[in-house]
C-alpha cells in the first residue's frame, strides 16, 4: 500500500511540483521525482516509479508535441536511445544501492551545472530560422544518435536524462516551442523503452504501481499548471527554472549520503 511509504505528502507535493516543472519546460518530471523520492525510497524503487509516471502524465502532451517536434533529430536521437537503454538496465540491476544513490545524485548535478554554466546566444528564443535549423541538420546524424544514447541510458540509471538531451538540443539552436515538443517525445519513447526493460528484468513491482497511482493525479494536477503557464507566460531560461531546482536536489542528496552513509 502506499500508505506504507514514508512521507506521503511530502511525496504527493514533489509529484505536483514536478509535473508542473515538465509541463512548463518539456523536461525534468521524472528527474526531479526520482531524485526527490532517492530520500526515502531505494534507487531501484524510485527510478521505475518515476518513469512510470513520467510516461503516464505526459499523454496528454503527445498529441500537440507531434505536431511541433525536430523529426529529423528526434529519429536519431531514438535510435541512440534503444541501444543504450539495454546497457542500462542490466547497470541498474546490479549496482548496490548507496552507489548507485551517488552516482545518480552526481548525474544530475553535473548536468545540471553544464545547463547553468552555458553561455546563451541571441539566437536562441522563438524566432530562431527554420532555415538555419534545416542547415545544421546535416551531418549531425552520429552526434544526434550519441546524444540520445547518452541522454537514454542517463534516463534508465537515474531518471536525469533531461541536461544531456536539453544540452544537444539546444546546441542546435531549435526554436522554444519545437525543442520543447522534441524532448516530450523523446522521454516519452525513452521512459516506455526504461520500463519495458525493467519490467522483463522483473523490477516493476506491485508496490510500484500502488504507489503510481497514489501520486499520479498531483503529478497530472501539476502538468496542466505547467502547460497552462507554458502558452501564458513569457519562456524563461533554463537557467532560471530547471538547473538551479537539480542542483539544489543533487546536493541534498549527497549531503543525506554523507550525513547517514
Amino acid at each position: 500500500m502506499m500508505s506504507s511509504m514514508p512521507l506521503l505528502w511530502p511525496a504527493i507535493g514533489l509529484a505536483c511540483f514536478a509535473g508542473l516543472v515538465r509541463g512548463y519546460c518539456g523536461f525534468g518530471f521524472a528527474m526531479l521525482l526520482a531524485l526527490g523520492l532517492m530520500l526515502f525510497l531505494p534507487p531501484l524503487e524510485a527510478v521505475p516509479l518515476a518513469l512510470l509516471l513520467d510516461l503516464v502524465t505526459s499523454i496528454g502532451l503527445w498529441r500537440r508535441a507531434a505536431r511541433l517536434a525536430d523529426w529529423r533529430h528526434l529519429r536519431r536521437l531514438l535510435c541512440g536511445m534503444v541501444v543504450a537503454t539495454v546497457v542500462g538496465v542490466s547497470l541498474i540491476t546490479t549496482l548496490p544501492v548507496a552507489p548507485m544513490r551517488i552516482s545518480i545524485a552526481l548525474l544530475a548535478l553535473a548536468g545540471a551545472s553544464a545547463l547553468l554554466l552555458r553561455r546563451e546566444s541571441p539566437s536562441e528564443d522563438a524566432s530562431c530560422e527554420p532555415s538555419l535549423n534545416r542547415r545544421r541538420v546535416k551531418g549531425v546524424g552520429w552526434s544526434s544518435m550519441a546524444a540520445g544514447g547518452i541522454s537514454g541510458l542517463c534516463m534508465t540509471l537515474a531518471s536525469s536524462g533531461g541536461p544531456p538531451l536539453m544540452l544537444y538540443l539546444l546546441h542546435q539552436r531549435l526554436p522554444p516551442v519545437s525543442l520543447r515538443a522534441t524532448a516530450i517525445l523523446f522521454f516519452a519513447a525513452s521512459s516506455s523503452a526504461s520500463l519495458i526493460g525493467l519490467g522483463l528484468a522483473g523490477e516493476l513491482s506491485q508496490q510500484t504501481w500502488l504507489r503510481a497511482a497514489w501520486l499520479l493525479i498531483p503529478a497530472l494536477i501539476g502538468n496542466l499548471l505547467g502547460q497552462w503557464a507554458f502558452e501564458r507566460s513569457k519562456l524563461r531560461s533554463m537557467k532560471l527554472t530547471v538547473a538551479p531546482l537539480l542542483i539544489a536536489l543533487s546536493v541534498w542528496v549527497l549531503i543525506r549520503e554523507a550525513l547517514h552513509g
